[in-house]
């Protein structure tokens, strides 16, 4: 009788052990999940964000934008991470959002314009998450 007791009693110290690391690997996942983009490497934030540089200026043509607006419709319609989709705004109106999965194209700039273009980073990450596009006429 003894013998079953502490049978009983090693049982149940196993089944509590199994539930304690069941609940450190859980809770690992949701901070692993979290962190997400966090641990990109240097290359992968310089490879996507290089890909947007090219459109910054001070004067850039409308057909530079046009083209800014197609690459990021078609980025973000590809994309899964959400972190890595780029929203565009033009004039205070988001042309390309980075919740849509529409391939379609946005509505397009007038060519015979010069348009601003700059970027905003994520603070954390340090990815191009937005273009901003203003026209200088």
């Amino acid at each position: 009788m003894e013998n079953a007791t502490k049978a009983l009693l090693i049982a149940a110290a196993v089944l509590v052990a199994i539930l304690i690391i069941s609940l450190g690997l859980v809770v690992y996942n949701m901070a692993a999940d979290t962190m997400g983009n966090v641990n990109l490497s240097q290359q992968e934030v310089t490879q996507h964000n290089d890909k947007w540089i090219r459109y910054e200026g001070e004067a850039q043509r409308g057909s530079q934008v046009n083209a800014l607006l197609k690459e990021a419709a078609e980025h973000n319609s590809v994309q899964t991470d959400n972190g890595k989709k780029v929203e565009v705004v033009v004039d205070d109106e988001v042309r390309v959002s980075t919740e849509s999965t529409s391939t379609s194209s946005p509505k397009r700039v007038d060519t015979g314009h010069t348009y601003k273009v700059e970027s905003e980073r994520d603070t954390v990450t340090g990815l191009i998450i937005r273009m901003k596009v203003t026209d200088n006429s």
